[in-house]
């Protein structure tokens, strides 16, 4: 039996299909960051933006602490942007 594929957390937060759902994702995905943390609580108000789902303040949080084109947070930047996306498609 092979394991089942595992999407990155940016592909399985663009398909979520309602604002519920979007926020239970974003939500595990902030539980799992905090876990490996990946030096992200150096980026000013970062976790505050993230309890309050302010994605686009997160993200602007961690460009201004890092970079835009930072590899080590390359993914973490890439599923805010699917989530503030799909949040505009959602409406909400």
């Amino acid at each position: 039996m092979s394991d089942p594929v595992v999407l990155p957390w940016a592909t399985r937060v663009s398909r979520a299909d309602t604002g519920d759902a979007l926020d239970r994702l974003m939500d595990s995905w902030y539980e799992a960051l905090k876990t490996s943390r990946g030096g992200l609580h150096a980026a000013i108000g970062f976790d505050e933006y993230m309890q309050r789902r302010d994605w686009s303040s997160a993200k602007q949080s961690i460009e201004r602490t890092y970079g835009r084109s930072n590899r080590e947070h390359e993914q973490s930047l890439d599923t805010l942007a699917a989530a503030i996306q799909c949040k505009r498609m959602l409406k909400f």
